[in-house]
């Protein structure tokens, strides 16, 4: 087989949502395809670049690659048929390739909208290396399964069976952060409310989710599988000597799920004498942690974290099947500042069937928390989720207004999908916010705890702007893990 050339595409620029973080679904496809089979991989961040979309596809075109391959978010998605038709015309014998959340989240339909061959729902590499083989040996993909692609006829089909996913992730190859400049990365917000620069990585120590909340994603599936505490240690002290980082983010959807594995990775952790600091900015499973797991976080490097609640509401909880024990979880919250962690929460309002005192509970229960930070979004019913069902089976009307397109989880208002007013719920979600931020005892803490006291006046005007701008106390759209 010939070395096949595939450039690997992050598409969407930054615009208002400035966050930026490394692709890290990009990276693991591009090691494993280099290592399966042997492919010569580029990787195209737009974001990260904030090319216009010509100077992508030029990017794109101008490695002469066998295979593009197109990652976004749903809030992107509108621009795939645009960059697929873009391609198709200047690498006619190319095999363009869909992938990652969106894909994931649209199925077939994802595919039909745009100039695309194939499509990968869910994890990828297993499907993405057999598809690659496929197209270097001229064969079809009818035998991959789940698959989603364009017959010879132009109708698009999917294939029988799931996804294949991998079970033991230590035979993965470390990410290939080698294929980007990592340094560029370093100046932007990252996922964590910690400000640039920042000399991190990002890694994913996990895949998928026991918990079944009705808003979620299933990118990874529902079965938890881990990497081993010896291989998260052996790819901290990898970056470390490759490119002189100090902090690591990791993306897990529940890091925590594993006691043990958390124990022994402090451990080894401290046994190798590895210094680092860990951020967990898309949350653990606040519930479920004990004094030893804090302990052991901490002792191993954890500074910064967030504390999903969603919903003060126990009935709440029920109904979106996150069930979070509200009493633990303030405990928890308590031991993990008491050991010097700086703790932000996730709510999330405008949930079907939530009432105005409901959302209440949750101000009252994040404003009695220890939390340093709050950050109040409205519920996004995302395609293949419950709740997108949901929505779409009893309120086909709130759907209908929702527009996903350039949209961000950060201050862009979306949908309200309770029955709540919306002028109630934005004076409630106001006034929870002014009455978090407004506790002098909690401003204290914050300019007594944040990570960089001296950086601090570039978060203090996000909070400001949290509670005197009326969209950003509307707040938006979340999915978030467990």
């Amino acid at each position: 087989m010939n070395t096949l050339r595939v450039v690997l595409a992050n598409i969407g620029r930054r615009g208002s949502y400035r966050l930026v973080s490394p692709p890290l679904g990009l990276l693991y496809l591009a090691a494993y395809a280099r290592r399966q089979v042997g492919a010569d991989v580029t990787i195209v961040d737009q974001r990260v670049d904030d090319f216009s979309d010509e100077e992508t596809v030029r990017r794109i075109a101008e490695a002469k690659p066998d295979v593009v391959g197109f990652t976004c978010f749903t809030s992107h998605a509108h621009l795939l048929g645009a960059f697929t038709r873009a391609i198709r015309e200047a690498l006619p014998e190319a095999l363009i390739v869909l992938g990652g959340p969106h894909v994931t989240a649209a199925g077939i339909e994802a595919l039909e909208q745009s100039a695309g061959d194939v499509a990968v729902a869910g994890e990828g590499e297993i499907n993405f290396e057999q598809v690659l083989r496929a197209h270097a040996d001229g064969a079809g993909f009818g035998h991959i399964p789940g698959l989603i692609w364009r017959g010879p006829d132009g109708a698009v089909v999917t294939n029988p069976g799931e996804t294949p996913v991998i079970d033991d992730l230590d035979s993965l190859p470390f990410p290939a952060y080698d294929l980007i400049d990592v340094p560029k990365y370093w100046k932007h917000w990252s996922q964590s409310i910690v400000p640039p620069p920042r000399r991190f990585v990002a890694m994913f120590s996990s895949r998928g989710c026991p918990y079944r909340c009705i808003y979620c994603h299933n990118v990874f599936g529902k079965r938890f599988r881990a990497h081993s505490a010896e291989r998260i240690v052996d790819e901290i002290a990898h970056y470390q000597r490759m490119f002189g980082i100090d902090e690591i983010e990791f993306f897990d959807d529940i890091f925590n799920f594993d006691a043990d594995r958390v124990i022994a990775f402090s451990e080894l952790m401290l046994k190798r004498g590895l210094r680092i600091k860990i951020a967990l900015p898309n949350s653990v499973r606040t519930d479920i942690l004990t004094q030893e797991t804090v302990d052991a976080l901490v002792d191993a490097g954890l500074y910064i974290a967030a504390f999903a609640l969603e919903s003060g509401s126990t009935r709440v909880q029920q109904y979106i099947g996150k069930r979070m024990n509200i009493p633990r979880y303030l405990e928890a919250v308590e031991m993990a500042v008491k050991r010097g962690v700086f703790a932000y929460g996730f709510q999330m309002f405008g949930f079907p069937t939530e009432t105005l005192e409901e959302a209440q509970q949750t101000i009252d229960v994040v404003c009695e928390s220890r939390l340093h930070a709050a950050l109040y979004y409205r519920v996004m019913p995302y395609p293949n989720t419950e709740l997108y069902d949901i929505v779409k089976r009893d309120r086909p009307d709130k759907l209908a207004r929702v527009d996903f397109a350039e949209t961000d989880y950060t201050y862009k208002p979306i949908v309200n999908l309770s029955d709540i007013p919306d002028a109630d719920l934005d004076r409630c979600i106001r006034r929870g916010t002014l009455r978090f931020y407004g506790n002098p005892r909690r401003l204290f803490r914050i300019l007594r705890d944040y990570p960089r006291r001296l950086q601090l006046p570039l978060y203090a005007p996000k909070i400001l702007f949290l509670m005197l701008n009326r969209t950003a106390a509307r707040a938006a759209s979340k999915v978030t893990g467990a």
